[in-house]
């Protein structure tokens, strides 16, 4: 599949599946493209959905310095790759640090985003978000993926999940890393943590002009849905959306994915349809 070199400096592995309006995928901390193939294969009838390996992950370029990452800088990534296989405007869909560099990207790019999802979004790292990133952080600084992945899950997972589906997460955790043919490195990783911790926008999320959808899960431990409501408040016209029930975490796009497909889908049909 392909790969780009951007005028960002790096190189970008990037997939593009489907046919009709184009489809932006933008996936969270530490996680590559393949993490959105349920919603690939959901959205492709409708829509040329692009993914992506984001600076730091699976097979595009993992620069070393943490300063090399920021949410505008992974925006900058974006408005390039974007740039480069000659899409002018497109739907952008992200999800966690996705979310974040969306918010980058239609503040800084607006010209190439129709329509914009902001999946458990956040507008500023406060001192309780920086606390619970460094959570994570700690068990990668020591070379202990792991046990990165056993305590992610607690922060992103819903109980349900992990007391009543022991394979699944067996399964989830093995695809991140031990059977993940390009695992997260370390660099990297602390890179997708330092964007999460200095991540500021909310005072300027008002610039943002296209129909916006905000979504977050009741039961979402990581990024909490107080994070987006903050948001819906700075983004004028924008919908929030709050998924319910026992599976509605920070990973409800995998937990309950039928749910989660349907109600995103039908919100870019509809904007579709409307001319945005």
């Amino acid at each position: 599949m392909p790969f780009q070199q951007l005028a960002t400096g790096i190189e970008v592995y990037y997939e593009i599946a489907g046919d009709g309006p184009p489809l932006l995928l933008i996936m969270g901390t530490a996680a590559d493209h393949s993490t959105w193939n349920l919603q690939v294969e959901a959205y492709k009838a409708h829509f040329t959905v692009i993914t992506y390996d984001a600076r730091g992950t699976g097979q595009s370029t993992r620069p070393i310095d943490k300063d090399d990452y920021s949410m505008r800088i992974l925006a900058d990534d974006v408005a390039a790759l974007l740039e480069t296989i000659g899409i002018d405007e497109t739907h952008v869909s992200g999800l966690s640090l996705g979310s974040a560099t969306a918010q980058e990207l239609a503040i800084n790019h607006p010209h190439k985003v129709k329509t914009l999802q902001l999946h458990c979004t956040w507008g500023r790292s406060d001192e309780w978000f920086i606390r619970m990133i460094e959570t994570n952080e700690l068990p990668v600084r020591h070379d202990d993926l792991a046990s990165y992945i056993r305590t992610a899950l607690l922060w992103v997972a819903s109980p349900t999940f992990i007391n009543d589906q022991p394979e699944d997460v067996e399964a989830f955790e093995s695809a991140f890393i031990v059977d993940n043919p390009h695992p997260p490195s370390k660099e990297g990783m602390i890179g997708h943590f330092h964007a999460d911790k200095t991540h500021d926008a909310l005072d300027r999320l008002h610039q943002i002009r296209v129909p916006t959808l905000i979504t977050s899960g009741e039961v979402d431990w990581q990024v909490p849905t107080r994070y987006g409501l903050q948001v819906q408040e700075r983004i004028a016209g924008a919908t929030m959306h709050i998924f319910r029930g026992s599976h509605s975490s920070h990973i409800a796009f995998h937990e309950m994915a039928d749910e989660w497909n349907e109600f995103t889908l039908h919100w870019l049909l509809r904007a579709e349809t409307l001319g945005r």
